[in-house]
């Protein structure tokens, strides 16, 4: 029926790949977590990042297809996009079908990636926490570097460790 709503099933369909590919991202990411792969951790954060650039692309696309689908559904409502469930509500048949199955499946997988976005960002705070208490372990170990005798050789200096500063 309409050629705009196929572009939007396609920049859906285009959402779902994106997504399902964030989301396999972010379960690597936790894995890599969970093994202290710092080298794998860091290759999937690049990932990450690149592939939310495409994505915040493909989300123009989309806004852009929603518009016009919906200008083409619903040509007296100007100013305000529909929903997915609105324009499918005014099509037939497989065209219809297609629309709530594919913005369907992308819900799904937008609630995958939220929650997956919030176990890595909790973990991530965790670690964050572990290292500033460690850290403010060791400043308050009262060591010093060590001094200068008078004939200019260092005097045997103190070593930190971190046993000891736990200690």
């Amino acid at each position: 029926m309409s050629k705009a709503v196929e572009k939007l099933i396609q920049a859906l369909q285009d959402d779902i790949k994106g997504h399902g590919e964030m989301g396999s991202i972010l379960e690597n990411k936790l894995d890599a977590m969970r093994h202290f792969d710092l080298s794998r951790l860091e290759a999937l954060t690049g990932r990450e990042h690149r592939l939310a650039e495409a994505m915040s692309g493909n989300a123009q696309r989309r806004n852009m297809a929603v518009r016009r689908a919906s200008m083409e559904v619903f040509p007296r409502r100007r100013g305000r996009s529909a929903t997915a469930r609105e324009l499918a509500s005014q099509l037939q048949g497989s065209q219809r079908d297609r629309l709530l199955a594919v913005s369907g499946m992308l819900l799904e997988l937008t609630e995958k990636v939220q929650r997956l976005n919030r176990i890595n960002k909790n973990a991530t705070h965790k670690v964050m926490g572990h290292f500033d208490y460690i850290f403010r372990i060791i400043a308050q170990s009262g060591r010093d570097i060590g001094l200068y005798e008078r004939e200019g050789k260092k005097a045997m200096p103190e070593q930190n460790r971190l046993v000891d500063a736990i200690a």
